[in-house]
């Protein structure tokens, strides 16, 4: 199991918020919104929640899946798992970006300075 019982109630628990902005993740190369990771989780439940941002922001810049990381079967194993057991996590309703989000990654990806 990837994520304890406890993590997986505060993330079922999110609510999507379509009015916030993303910012840019630096460490990770990955945009994130506020609603995406619960304020009391875990640090093994974050670290959960921040490979599924990883993997979102593959499929932001249209890398293949078998590219995604160092260890790709990780990922995909991680993204599986994800929309398996957590399908209304809000960072799954943020897999197509609008082109104001994606000027912003692109912007971001090409200078790692990012202020909107």
């Amino acid at each position: 199991m990837y994520i304890k019982e406890n993590d997986l109630n505060l993330i079922v628990q999110l609510t999507f918020n379509s009015d916030l902005k993303p910012n840019f993740e630096i460490l990770k190369s990955c945009l994130m919104w506020e609603d995406e990771i619960p304020k009391k989780i875990s640090n093994e439940g974050r670290e959960f929640l921040y490979d599924l941002l990883i993997v979102r922001g593959f499929i932001h810049m249209s890398i293949p899946n078998n590219k995604w990381g160092l260890d790709p079967e990780y990922f995909g194993n991680i993204w599986r798992y994800g929309l398996a057991n957590i399908p209304q996590w809000p960072g799954f309703r943020r897999l197509t970006l609008s082109e104001v989000d994606k000027e912003y990654l692109e912007r971001c990806l090409k200078t790692a300075l990012c202020d909107l």
